[in-house]
């Protein structure tokens, strides 16, 4: 039967990515690298024991200002991410390195240097070297999260496109799952298939997803006070926007608020990387 195989990580940065396809008679060299290049909404790394990228895809890169993804190699996510986020990135890595389980459908904010903020879905594994069997390496994918009224338009679902409509127009008093679901014409238990289907999340991560989003504006863009923020984003008060508000963000509203209206912070120019 054939086997897939990796070569065992390489310890220094600029590595190739063949896997093997063993047919018995013949053994297949598979360019994982060039696959992944191909591919513009997923961003794929592996990172050694250090933090250190080993391996990138072109879409990592570019989100990152570098038209060459070498450049990538050998830097951590505190090069080039704003700090809390870098440790938060960190520390899944060394969930995954200690425990050797993955980190699967983790649903995160992404700030890249070029000032695009966006959401994905991660996953993160953990990669043994193939002698002793000590997990040597962390691989992974984050793929983006559309949930847009207008790729629902796209996939020729119009029920769909009421739900996501109704989640926008009334991020103050989000509407229930049943209440969707008759929108989209389906009993709940369909329509929460069909949402996980098509965006990878339960309906109530995606309405969560769609809230936070509010608030991200508001708190880039107003002066509302964090409690006016949490009130008109359907939140009991401003501790359950706190809560929730960092669990998806990995960091307070009042810091993003503090860091994005700054300037000079971080946020606003994550890292000063000269770009290629």
């Amino acid at each position: 039967m054939p086997s897939l195989r990796s070569p065992r990580p390489h310890r220094l940065p600029g590595i190739s990515l063949p896997a093997h396809l063993d047919l018995g008679s013949t053994t297949l060299s598979l360019p994982l690298e060039r696959l992944f290049d191909d591919l513009p909404a997923i961003v794929f790394f592996i990172k050694d024991r250090g933090g250190r990228y080993l391996a990138v895809n072109t879409t990592l890169a570019r989100r990152c200002g570098f038209s060459d993804k070498a450049a990538l190699l050998g830097k951590r996510p505190s090069d080039l991410f704003p700090s809390v986020l870098a440790a938060r990135y960190e520390r899944q890595d060394q969930r995954v390195l200690t425990t050797g389980k993955p980190v699967l459908d983790q649903l995160e904010l992404h700030l890249y240097p070029n000032r695009r903020r966006g959401w994905c879905l991660t996953n993160k594994y953990p990669v043994p070297d193939q002698a002793t069997g000590e997990i040597c390496a962390v691989i992974g994918i984050s793929r983006d999260v559309e949930d847009s009224a207008h790729g629902a338009a796209v996939r020729g679902m119009p029920g769909l496109i009421r739900a996501l409509e109704a989640i926008q127009a009334r991020i103050d008093d989000p509407p229930g799952i049943e209440e969707l679901a008759v929108m989209c014409g389906l009993t709940p238990a369909h329509f929460s298939r069909l949402v996980r289907r098509i965006f990878h999340l339960t309906p109530g991560r995606l309405a969560m997803k769609a809230r936070i989003d509010e608030a991200l504006h508001l708190l880039s863009t107003t002066h509302q006070s964090l409690a006016e923020i949490a009130l008109g984003t359907g939140f009991c008060d401003q501790s359950a926007f706190t809560r929730h508000f960092r669990r998806l963000t990995g960091l307070p509203p009042g810091t993003f608020r503090a860091q994005t209206t700054n300037p000079k912070s971080e946020y606003r120019n994550p890292k000063q990387i000269p770009m290629d």
